[in-house]
């Protein structure tokens, strides 16, 4: 009952599996040992286009004929089918592991050679391959799907069945297999080994283990970078399976005795008799059944020759009989060592059949042994291994299981033996070149080339061979290497690149080819500087220098090949030294290089020109100025020579003239002459403006000449420059990049120089918004940005704001250690707090700046002084404050230059409130002395405070006259200027009309008084009256 139910289930599973796979054979072939469809199937093996004359007869059958295999089917169709694999005959002409498993007919089928395979019938066997394959995949898909199921005896059964398949294909002999049919092989393998650990129902998990090692074996056969990734996973996957505490277990408790038989004895399974049938097909299983054949009635009958036909009955008792007595793996023994006997026996035979007849036994071998009589038929073997991985494109493999020969240090002495290798490792090489696997094929040409320049030449037959075979490993290793290092510096792989390189090299070097070699030495400092290591490059460029002089006595005798190496070499190690900063070392590298471009290409060439440009940088790098500005004017001179004779074509290239052109406006800077680096930059922006794809340059520029035209106070003119660098670099870099910033800054305190304070606000907002959005470091220190926006809120009378960028600019200043700027920022921030009325705070501000003893007799102690008097005067401390006021005035010292016009002004305003007029008119007199000459607004302002003096002592006429007069000035100056100036010529003009309002209401003119006073309404005149009382410390633009 429960027999019967089990195969009532089992049909009923193979009906699914059938509608899955869509193939009407997948039901039969997965119930192959209980259905006689099975064998109507697979017994069309060796059927179609049977020869008439070999299917059958005394004699001259062939193993599994067609005639005999359809007979057979014919005559036991009622008996009980047999499952695949357990009766199968050999191929007497067939090798060890060339026995393929063939479906036969009936009740016994016969195993044969693949040239008896091939003698069954091409046509049919082409069909039934493609069944066999689609089978393979079918049941090995729809095994997964049980495995996942947990439906472990169905998994088994259809996984089982996909190896079956998969052998029936390909036979067992893993060296034959295509890569794909090895790596499907082996996850057939790994599933097996999963069902068997995972069902509970199996209590020997010893199959388990088996599956595992062999699925193992079979991915390990490849080397991994001849396998796709995948196959790597599935590896390190199935390493991972036998170290589990179940599989691992299992070894540990029942270790196995491994047979000696080669691949097939992992084929015998424990405690699964359905697995032990279907693994049986191959070699094992047809060497039980031969030799269980051969005890039963050997080799006579109606069979044919050599290997009878075993029936169902006779094959079960041959095979019981047999594993009964000696057991399954001493019965493999005994076949391994009858094949080997065999086969060494058939070499003697045909050794002495062509001795004796004097025949040549290399062509037999050509493919391998190249007509080398003292390999023998085991050597060649090894050689035809690795040409069957090469056949399959295993390239890494195939090497390295040459270079595994390498260590047969006995065979190694066989001069023979090692020129095979060799060869066999060029073939290599090729194949792997044609396959686009550089690395493989350099490295079994090295491998070639070490053999090969190892084997003395004895001036055998071979010599001539050895010696094309040296020249081609030499080229192939020089290619490979040129490849793989031009690859590794396409992707930054320079330490790689540099190793190959450095081989290139060598091997040039080695061949007596100085030139070459150091070309290829030459080019690795280029990596190093890659790298940033400057060290390493100068020793190499160092060692390449004495490789070209190596030999030669004198310069003179110098050869014409390496003078240009011996240049490149100079010219690069003075930047290495210049990147080290090692100036000398750098400078006395351009006084080598110098004279020998002179001599070799002349003075008026480019590489001579080059190397004057780049010796004048590094001058003015070395603080060398004076040497530098003469250095550089040659090239410049030469340049407008070569300019006006061939239409503006340069010498250098168009990033040396430019260097040319910055180095020479940076020395005329050092050496202050601004006007000669003005026109150079002006120069500089000619040639960029003619060049496309000079924007970058040419905002650069544009930048540079516009500071330079602020510091001569051509504040419009900068202004424009400034504008259009700032709008360019907004193109060509993105609004966090530092030129972008830095641009926007001196557009900012142009402005803010020129009075236009709204747009000075808007850009020093822009900066303080984006100052922690910039990228890389601030091109412009934060507190000089910081104590420019407090002065500019100062100004517009935003007084908090002002204080608030003072205290972050003093903040940041004491944070970096910045001792310059310090005492300056304290001086505003003090300024701003005595504006704001907190008169405590600015106070304490000034005595710490006035105890400080670093800054007595300085400009700042002076303006604190000044700026202390007049907070003491708002404080009501006046007289205090004018003997303060005095003594800075009395003082010799050129530091109080500065602030002495303002301390005058200031006495006079005190002492026209004391009513002390003449007095007053004295200190104006002295103020106005004392004033620069170019500073306007602060004459006009020291003139309308002497109006002011008029119109308090009474003299309105002589107010209105003086008032007068300095409208007519400011008028005609506010025509003339332009820009943020006009703003501050209007608001002064605006405080003359109230003073005139003053007067006129004195004199009872109410009308008048009335006008004016409508004139000098202004919205904000806080800062000019400021700048008339404070000083502050600094300029916008300092």
């Amino acid at each position: 009952m429960a027999r019967g139910k089990k195969k009532h289930d089992q049909n009923d599973a193979s009906d699914s599996i059938s509608d899955i796979s869509h193939d009407d054979s997948a039901s039969v072939v997965s119930n192959m040992s209980k259905s006689s469809a099975f064998k109507a199937r697979f017994g069309k093996f060796g059927k179609k286009k049977a020869k008439p004359a070999g299917g059958s007869g005394g004699g001259g059958g062939s193993v599994g004929g067609a005639s005999r295999g359809a007979k057979s089917a014919r005559s036991t169709t009622r008996s009980t089918p047999q499952s695949p694999g357990a009766a199968q005959s050999v191929d007497g002409r067939s090798g060890r592991g060339t026995v393929r498993s063939a479906g036969g007919g009936g009740d016994a089928r016969s195993v044969g050679s693949a040239r008896s395979r091939q003698t069954a019938g091409a046509g049919g066997s082409q069909v039934d391959e493609k069944r066999l394959s689609k089978d393979a995949k079918s049941r090995f898909n729809i095994g997964l799907i049980y495995l996942k199921t947990g439906d472990y005896s169905k998994a088994r059964e259809n996984l089982e069945h996909s190896l079956y398949c998969h052998i029936q294909i390909s036979g067992h002999d893993h060296k034959a297999y295509k890569n794909d049919t090895l790596f499907s092989i082996a996850g057939v393998r790994e599933k097996l080994g999963d069902c068997y650990v995972a069902d509970p129902s199996v209590a020997d998990k010893a199959v388990a283990l088996d599956h595992y090692d062999e699925s193992l074996r079979l991915l390990k056969s490849v080397d991994p970078e001849d396998a796709p990734d995948n196959i790597g996973e599935m590896r390190e996957r199935v390493e991972e399976k036998l170290k589990s505490p179940e599989v691992s277990k299992i070894e540990r408790a029942a270790p196995r005795q491994r047979t000696s038989g080669g691949q097939t004895g992992k084929y015998q399974m424990k405690g699964n008799e359905k697995a032990q049938k279907l693994m049986g097909v191959g070699a094992a299983g047809g060497a039980a059944a031969g030799a269980a054949a051969a005890r039963g009635g050997g080799g006579g009958g109606g069979g044919g020759g050599g290997v009878k036909a075993v029936g169902k009955r006779e094959t079960k008792k041959g095979r019981d009989t047999v594993l009964g007595k000696i057991g399954l793996g001493k019965l493999q023994d005994a076949v391994d060592e009858t094949f080997d006997a065999i086969h060494d026996l058939g070499h003697n035979i045909k050794d002495g059949i062509n001795e004796g007849l004097g025949l040549d036994d290399s062509s037999h071998n050509s493919s391998t042994a190249s007509g080398r009589g003292s390999l023998r038929g085991k050597e060649v073997e090894e050689f035809e291994v690795a040409m069957d991985h090469l056949r399959r494109d295993n390239h890494r493999t195939a090497l390295n299981y040459l270079m595994s020969l390498e260590e047969k240090e006995q065979m190694m002495k066989n001069d023979d033996y090692r020129t095979e290798l060799a060869a066999c490792m060029i073939k290599v090489a090729e194949s792997s070149l044609e396959a686009n696997k550089e690395k493989v094929a350099t490295d079994a040409f090295e491998e070639a080339y070490t053999i090969l320049k190892a084997t003395p030449d004895n001036g055998g037959e071979n010599s001539q061979e050895k010696a094309d075979n040296l020249k081609l490993a030499r080229r192939g290793c020089l290619r490979g290497h040129k490849t793989l290092a031009a690859n590794m510096e396409g992707i930054r792989g320079y330490e790689e690149a540099i190793q190959q390189r450095t081989r290139v090299y060598q091997l040039l070097d080695e061949d007596g080819r100085c030139a070459p070699a150091c070309s290829q030495l030459i080019r690795i400092p280029y990596l190093h500087r890659e790298r940033e290591d400057h060290a390493k490059a100068a020793v190499t460029l160092s060692d390449a220098v004495r490789r070209l002089h190596k030999g030669v006595r004198t310069p003179d005798l110098m050869p014409k090949d390496r003078i240009p190496l011996l240049i490149k070499c100079y010219r690069m190690r003075a930047i290495c030294y210049a990147k080290s900063k090692k100036w000398n070392d750098a400078l006395s590298q351009y006084d080598e290089l110098l004279p020998l471009v002179a001599k070799n290409e002349g003075q008026g060439s480019e590489e001579y020109n080059s190397a004057t440009i780049h010796k004048a940088a590094l001058l003015v790098t070395m603080g060398n100025h004076r040497l530098a500005a003469s250095t550089v004017e040659k090239y410049l001179k030469t340049a407008e020579l070569q300019e006006e004779m061939h239409r503006g074509q340069l010498i250098v290239s168009e990033g040396d003239h430019l260097l040319a052109l910055d180095t020479c406006a940076a020395t005329n800077l050092k050496l202050g002459n601004i006007d000669a680096a003005v026109k150079v930059f002006e120069r500089k922006l000619a040639f960029v403006k003619t060049r496309p794809g000079k924007d970058e340059q040419r905002a650069d520029t544009m930048h540079k000449l516009g500071c330079l035209y602020a510091y001569k106070k051509q504040h419009e003119k900068a202004l424009k420059m400034l504008d259009d660098a700032l709008s360019t670099r907004k193109v060509v870099y993105d609004g966090r990049h530092h030129a972008v910033f830095e641009s926007t800054w001196a557009v900012a305190a142009t402005n803010h120089v020129l009075g236009d304070n709204e747009k000075a606000l808007k850009d020093y907002s822009t900066l303080l918004e984006k100052m922690n959005k910039v990228e890389g470091t601030l091109p412009i220190d934060s507190v000089i940005i910081h104590t420019a926006a407090g002065k500019l809120f100062f100004d517009d009378g935003k007084v908090d704001r002002a204080v608030s960028s003072f205290k972050q600019a003093l903040q940041t200043a004491e944070t970096s250690g910045n001792q310059e700027l310090t005492p300056q920022i304290m001086l505003n921030l003090a300024n701003s707090l005595s504006a704001k009325g907190d008169h405590e705070r600015a106070m304490d501000l000034y005595s710490s700046l006035l105890k400080n003893k670093s800054l007595k007799k300085t400009k700042i102690f002076f303006l604190t002084q000044y700026n202390k008097s007049l907070l003491m005067v708002d404080m009501g401390e006046v007289d205090p404050a004018k003997e303060i006021l005095h003594r800075v005035a009395d003082t010799k010292s050129s530091a109080a230059n500065e602030v002495r016009g303002k301390i005058y002004l200031t006495l006079g305003n005190l002492a026209v409130k004391d009513g002390e007029f003449p007095e007053a008119l004295e200190f104006y007199d002295k103020a106005m002395e004392a004033a620069q000459d170019d500073d306007f607004i602060g004459m006009a302002q020291i003139r309308k405070h002497v109006g002011m003096a008029h119109t308090e002592s009474g003299q309105l006429d002589r107010a209105l006259e003086t008032f007068e007069d300095l409208l007519e000035d400011l008028s005609r100056e506010e025509e003339e200027i332009k820009g943020g100036r006009k703003k501050d010529v209007a608001l002064l003009k605006a405080e003359v009309w109230n003073c005139l309002a003053k007067v006129y209401k004195k004199k009872d003119d109410l009308k008048e008084a009335k006008n004016y006073a409508k004139l000098g309404e202004s919205p904000n005149c806080f800062h000019v009256r400021a700048n008339a009382l404070l000083g502050f410390a600094g300029g916008t633009t300092d």
